[in-house]
């Protein structure tokens, strides 16, 4: 615990009665931590709000995939700029991808410093766990898991997209996905909406949503987290079938081009 005075002749001045402690008496000669722990806090809190609503945002874009290949080539297409001059640019999704893979590493250097840095502090925290079987303690275990995770997958998940945005499609992401097998692929989706629906929760229970009914927050996202994971296994199905079903063809491997095109 961090010494409460300046001086230890602050310290044994007075012995504060009760009312002191709790009317938070001489407080001004107590030492003060940096703002940049708050600071910090809200930027792991911003970033983690915005990369979990952005979760919706990508379940919803890939999953049109399952509506048809012109479905998803036309979404791309959009964030693409391609109905402004009717050409592809491909430099937006560049930077839409950068700018997601900074949120990330700005909330990943953030929630670094909530992560046991020693064998000790490692012991302790399971200790108090064992001892203190909370939910939301266990909660906390599951995304500190899940951070590691996503720690190594990632990044190879985002660099093909940086390096070679050209291949964001139907056909060309689809033997992405087939490449990487179902089991990466799984395995990258549970952990990422454990993940992020889990910081939601959290950020709702610290934000006080929903009046601290924790009960009602946990229901929602149980659900959250088992549809996200119901839709995103169907969707890494279709890109799976799709990309094994043009590497078995035999034939060249070429950029999609649709049958109904939106935007001419």
């Amino acid at each position: 615990m961090p010494q409460m005075y300046l001086t230890d002749q602050d310290k044994y001045s007075n012995t504060p009665t009760g009312e002191e402690v709790i009317a938070g008496v001489e407080l001004a000669n107590a030492k003060r931590k940096s703002k940049w722990y708050a600071y910090c806090d809200v930027a792991q809190s911003v970033t983690g709000l915005l990369l979990g609503l952005f979760l919706f945002c990508h379940m919803a874009f890939t999953s049109s995939i399952q509506l048809g290949k012109d479905v998803f080539w036309n979404l791309v297409a959009f964030t693409g700029g391609y109905p402004v001059d009717g050409e592809e640019h491909a430099w937006l999704h560049v930077v839409f991808v950068g700018a997601i893979t900074i949120l990330v590493i700005i909330h990943a250097l953030m929630a670094l410093r909530r992560f046991p840095t020693s064998y000790r502090m490692f012991h302790n925290m399971k200790s108090q766990y064992q001892f203190i079987a909370h939910r939301d303690t266990t909660l906390w275990i599951i995304q500190f898991v899940t951070a590691i995770v996503l720690t190594f997958m990632v990044f190879p998940h985002v660099t093909p997209m940086l390096l070679d945005p050209h291949a964001i499609g139907p056909n060309l992401s689809s033997v992405h996905t087939y490449h990487n097998g179902m089991l990466w692929t799984f395995i990258f989706l549970v952990a990422t909406e454990l993940h992020g629906m889990i910081g939601l929760y959290r950020l709702a229970v610290k934000w006080d949503v929903m009046a601290g009914n924790r009960a009602a927050l946990r229901k929602i996202m149980y659900f959250l987290i088992v549809a996200m994971i119901a839709c995103g296994s169907l969707t890494a199905w279709t890109y799976y079938s799709n990309g094994k079903a043009l590497v078995e063809s035999g034939e060249p491997i070429v950029k999609y081009e649709p049958v109904n095109n939106w935007w001419k």
